[in-house]
């Protein structure tokens, strides 16, 4: 990967939202590796210390375990900040799981975040997602098309909807205020810190499954389609965003992989990885309606992005058989530990 020690953020000490998850822990090396300072709150909800256990006794770097509904709190970590990298969200619902979490968490922390820039002069990079494109059939989705959200009363639109209207936050305060803001909607990532729920995308969960004996578990038919990376190609993504913020300010970028692989496809690659063949693995089928209700799941969801090439510079250096190899033998090494 590309060297992170050519930038032109000022100050090198950076604060980062939700860092004890995949994301947050992945850019916590790279910038640590690139002599910044860094500072991180998590609630360790769902980000793990061991994901921090590489960097967590380096001078250059400081935890908060608190959350970030606490503005106090956060003005206390980020005081001496440049740029706030803003990761922590309850992702994505099921129609068995409250709504209310992913709402109040997503918005109120986006608020303190946006409201300390304001007051301390901070940059900020804001964690959005694909889930904002809804269910648009304009494939690739490309930052300025419209968008378009499905039935309301299906609890998994909670959490495209609440980052949506951070988005909305993030551009009035810059508009508004004056407050530096790039909004980063990640396509698909994973690795061997990610969480194995279902937030934590389907690619750890095969993974698992498969190691542990037990059937492979596919909402629907399996055939919808989605484009993963590893989570070290959208750390570096999420750095040139923060040293190109003047050039970036008030936009909206893709950030992800665009090669595409059906859900059932990457479950037998991962299972010819893990040199299982296909009679070995048992897969079982949910009801797409058993899981989301009315919310009615993307056939495929593949990013244009051709907006991070042309202003950061932007390219995934994994590809993603390379990825699954990748995070495949580190989880069965630990699982042998």
């Amino acid at each position: 990967m590309e060297s992170l020690k050519n930038n032109s953020v000022k100050s090198k000490v950076i604060g980062i939202t939700g860092i004890a998850g995949m994301l947050g822990s992945h850019l916590s090396e790279q910038l640590i590796k690139a002599n910044y300072t860094v500072k991180g709150i998590d609630n360790l909800s769902v980000g793990k210390l061991e994901n921090l256990e590489k960097i967590i006794n380096n001078e250059k770097f400081s935890l908060e375990i608190n959350d970030g509904r606490n503005i106090d709190a956060l003005r206390k970590i980020f005081k001496d900040c440049n740029t706030i990298i803003h990761l922590a969200a309850v992702k994505k619902v099921v129609e068995n799981q409250s709504s209310f979490e992913t709402l109040d968490v997503n918005v109120k922390i986006t608020q303190n975040v946006l409201e300390i820039a304001k007051e301390k002069n901070i940059n900020v990079i804001m964690a959005s997602t694909s889930d904002v494109y809804g269910v648009s059939e304009e494939i690739p989705f490309k930052e300025n098309q419209n968008l378009k959200i499905g039935d309301s009363t299906a609890k998994r639109w909670a959490y495209a909807v609440s980052k949506l209207y951070c988005e909305h936050l993030c551009i009035s305060y810059c508009k508004d205020f004056d407050v530096k803001v790039c909004i980063l909607r990640y396509f698909g990532g994973f690795s061997d810190k990610s969480s194995f729920t279902w937030s934590g995308g389907h690619v750890p969960i095969f993974i698992n499954q498969i190691l542990n004996g037990d059937p492979i578990t596919i909402h629907g038919d399996g055939k919808q389609t989605r484009s993963m990376g590893h989570a070290d190609d959208l750390a570096y993504g999420t750095f040139l965003a923060m040293i190109n913020i003047d050039k970036v300010n008030g936009e909206i970028i893709n950030i992800g992989n665009t090669e595409e692989f059906s859900v059932i496809d990457t479950a037998y690659l991962l299972a010819d990885i893990l040199k299982k063949g296909k009679n070995d693995i048992k897969i079982e089928f949910i009801p797409e309606e058993k899981v989301y209700g009315t919310y009615k799941d993307l056939r495929r969801r593949v990013p244009d992005i051709s907006k991070a090439r042309r202003l950061l510079g932007y390219e995934p250096k994994i590809s993603f058989k390379q990825a699954l190899e990748l995070v495949a033998a580190s989880i069965k090494e630990k699982k042998n530990k």
